[in-house]
C-alpha cells in the first residue's frame, strides 16, 4: 500500500535504546535480559525486551529487578555511546530526506512529502529501508508510523513497539477509526492527572472526547481543552520544524545594556538563562545531558566550552556550580564582555526518574514549586540569590 496524500509525516522511536545500544555494542549480551542501570542510584534506566518478559521496567528498582530475573545483567549508562548511535540514526534518515525535527536522542519526526519524485520511491517504502538499514548497520531498532500528520505518525510509532513499522492510511474515515477507539492517555498531554480526570467524567475513549463540546471540555481540563479537542477529531497541522530552538536545544542569551567586567554580575546572568532553559526543559517533560556557555567579548569575539552531566537532568540548580567554572575558564582576556548565551543540548526524553534516596526529586520538586509561586504572584514574590541580585542592578 502506498500512501499518496498532501502530507506524509513520519514518527520513529528507538525500541529500549539504552539496553539495545549495549547489546549492539556487545555481541554477549545479544538476546540475554540486560537493564541499564546507575549503580549509585539504583533504578532500572532501560531495559532490554528479553528482560521485560521478566516483568522488569522503569524505574524498577536494580535490587527489586535482580531478585525478579537472577540472571539480569545489569550494565552501567554510557550516555557518549548512546549519543553517537543517535547520530548515526538521524544520520541514516537524512539520507531519506533533510526535513528533520529532533525530538530527543532516540526518536524524531520525518517530512517525505513530495520526496517520491526525487527518492524513485514512495513513503513507504522510504520508511521500510530506514528500518531495515538501521537494523543491518547499527544492530537496533527503530519503530516508525507513517501518516498524514504528527499525531498519528506518532502514535503510529509506539502502538505495536518493537520494531514495527505500522501505516496509517490517508482517507478520514480510515484515520478516524485508527484513532477514536485508542484510550485518552495517546492524546499529546494527556499525563496521569489529566487522564483520570477524564475516566472520571466517563470519557475513556479518544472518541468521546471528540464527541464532547469544546466548552464542556474546558470546564474540565482548562486551557488545553481546545488543543484536545482538535487532536481528538485528527485536526493536526504542525509542520516538521527542522528550525526549532527547542527540537534539537534549548538557547536562551543577553546582550547586556552595557559591557561589563563584573564577574559576579555575569554568573548571575547566566543562572538566570539556565533557569528560563531548564524551565522550558520541564514543561516538554525532557532532560539534558550537555550545557553550553558562549560569551561574546566588546570587540566581538566569541568564547564557548561545555561540560556534561553523568546523567540526564531537567534540574538548574545542578548546573549552577559548572557555569561559574566555564566561566572563569572562558573569561581569559581582561575584555569586557557585551553578551552571554546559555544552551542546553544531548536531549533525552523520559529518562531522569526519581533516585532512591529522594535528593534528585527534592530538587525538583523545588524547582516546580518555584515556577508556581511566580507564575501566580509574580517575579518578585520569591527570588533566587542570583535574580535577587540581578533586581538591584
Amino acid at each position: 500500500m502506498i500512501v499518496q496524500s498532501d502530507r506524509s509525516i513520519v514518527h520513529f522511536d528507538a525500541d529500549a535504546f539504552f539496553a539495545s545500544v549495549e547489546q549492539a555494542a556487545d555481541l554477549r549480551l545479544r538476546g540475554k535480559p540486560v537493564a541499564v542501570g546507575g549503580e549509585h542510584r539504583g533504578i532500572v534506566a532501560s531495559a532490554s525486551y528479553e528482560a521485560r518478559q521478566y516483568g522488569i521496567y522503569t524505574p524498577m528498582p536494580v535490587a527489586r529487578a535482580r531478585r525478579q530475573c537472577p540472571k539480569l545483567i545489569v550494565v552501567p549508562p554510557r550516555f557518549e555511546l548512546y549519543e553517537q548511535f543517535s547520530a548515526n540514526i538521524f544520520g541514516l534518515a537524512e539520507e531519506i530526506t533533510p526535513v528533520i525535527e529532533r525530538q530527543s536522542i532516540d526518536e524524531g519526526y520525518l517530512d517525505l512529502t513530495g520526496t517520491s519524485g526525487c527518492l524513485s520511491r514512495s513513503p513507504d517504502q522510504a520508511v521500510a529501508k530506514l528500518r531495515t538499514d538501521v537494523s543491518r548497520w547499527l544492530k537496533v531498532t527503530i519503530s516508525l508510523g507513517l501518516a498524514r500528520n504528527k499525531l498519528l505518525s506518532q502514535i503510529a510509532s509506539k502502538l505495536r513497539k518493537p520494531n514495527a513499522m505500522l501505516i496509517v492510511p490517508p482517507e478520514d474515515g480510515a484515520e478516524l477509526s485508527f484513532l477514536h477507539p485508542l484510550p485518552v492517555q495517546w492524546l499529546p498531554s494527556i499525563g496521569s492527572r489529566a487522564k483520570d480526570l477524564l475516566h472520571s467524567a466517563g470519557l475513556s475513549t479518544i472518541g468521546q472526547v471528540a464527541r464532547m463540546p469544546v466548552n464542556w471540555l474546558t470546564e474540565l481540563t482548562g486551557s488545553v481543552a481546545k488543543q484536545l479537542h482538535d487532536y481528538a477529531n485528527n485536526i493536526d497541522h504542525r509542520p516538521v520544524e527542522t528550525n526549532r530552538s527547542d527540537a534539537v536545544s534549548y538557547s536562551h542569551q543577553d546582550t547586556f545594556a552595557a559591557d561589563t567586567m563584573d564577574f559576579d554580575f555575569v554568573v548571575a546572568v547566566l543562572k538566570h538563562l539556565a533557569d528560563k532553559a531548564f524551565g522550558r526543559v520541564r514543561a516538554d517533560g525532557k532532560q539534558i545531558r550537555t550545557v553550553t556557555v558562549k560569551i561574546r567579548y566588546t570587540d566581538m569575539d566569541d568564547h564557548q566550552g561545555q561540560f556534561s552531566f553523568p546523567e540526564p537532568t531537567d534540574v538548574e540548580e545542578d548546573a549552577y556550580p559548572h557555569l561559574t567554572r566555564l566561566l572563569k575558564r572562558l573569561w581569559d582576556r581582561r575584555v569586557r564582555l557585551r553578551m552571554v548565551q546559555v544552551k542546553l543540548s544531548n536531549v533525552y526524553n523520559g529518562y531522569r526518574q526519581p533516585d532512591l534516596f529522594g535528593a534528585y526529586e527534592r530538587k525538583r520538586n523545588l524547582a516546580f514549586a518555584y515556577e508556581a509561586i511566580r507564575q501566580q504572584f509574580g517575579p518578585k514574590a520569591i527570588m533566587r540569590a542570583h535574580d535577587y541580585a540581578l533586581s538591584r542592578n
